[in-house]
């Protein structure tokens, strides 16, 4: 769980964030929305301690900046949205999950192996697991990276735009695993444009506009609050047709 109060960050240039009051809880898929700029990945990167910040960050009950590295770790695993392709495999990558919560010797016991196995059978790259990252698809290393944070084991999971360069299969897939990691007890948060995904799978959406949080709540409540056009330029309405994957559709604002 993630408890903030009186969060402010401000950027060379003029941008500034302030967050008075969010939590973001276990058992859940809680969504920062927003249109470009409004500070969704400046919020994730302050709630995974890569940005400096004011106020106050509560994971877990203790405050952010108390944890040393691998303490936060086994708390908080966090996906940036600009992803590398370092000279690995994917399997090794996915490694890279167990490493961050290991000292100084970083030898993979059995319960490290049967994680990075779980992680990648359930982002569907196990089949993957020799292919150098450099010979795979966008999509295929979106999941990989996935994949190596899950394998982390953390209680909260900070994705940034996870659903980019996925196809609208993979992404109706990302969604359903979205909600079973939540139902497994994560606090799962999603940075995203993806604004159809976001209504329909999330149980809390926090809607951001020009640095603050415009409105937030459950997504039906958001939906009716009258903040979506004057954040987004859309709105969004609930759909009644079992036919379509997602039940929230994009309307004219």
């Amino acid at each position: 769980m993630i408890g903030v109060k009186g969060l402010s960050f401000v950027r060379d240039g003029g941008f500034s964030l302030a967050v008075d009051s969010l939590e973001l809880n276990d058992g859940q898929v809680s969504a920062l929305v927003g249109k470009n700029g409004c500070g969704k990945s400046t919020l994730l990167r302050c709630l995974a301690g890569v940005l400096p910040h004011g106020g106050s960050i509560l994971l877990d009950g203790a405050e952010l900046g108390s944890l040393g590295h691998r303490e936060r770790a086994r708390h908080l695993a966090y996906l940036p949205q600009e992803l590398g392709c370092p000279q690995m495999d994917v399997y090794t990558l996915a490694c890279h999950g167990r490493f961050a919560t290991l000292g100084a010797v970083r030898t993979l016991g059995e319960r490290d192996r049967r994680l990075v196995r779980q992680a990648m059978e359930l982002t569907g790259v196990w089949g993957l697991r020799d292919r150098r990252l450099a010979d795979i698809s966008g999509g295929e290393l979106q999941r990989a990276y996935l994949a190596m944070v899950v394998a982390q084991d953390a209680g909260t999971l900070l994705l940034d735009e996870p659903s980019a360069h996925l196809d609208a299969h993979r992404r109706w897939e990302l969604a359903g695993l979205l909600r079973r990691l939540a139902e497994e007890g994560l606090a799962v948060v999603v940075a995203t444009h993806d604004v159809e995904s976001a209504f329909s799978c999330a149980d809390k959406v926090c809607l951001m506009a020009d640095g603050r949080v415009a409105a937030q709540g459950p997504p039906g409540v958001v939906a009716a609050s009258g903040a979506v056009a004057p954040a987004l330029g859309v709105g969004v309405a609930e759909q009644d047709d079992p036919k379509l994957l997602w039940r929230y559709a994009l309307t004219r604002a």
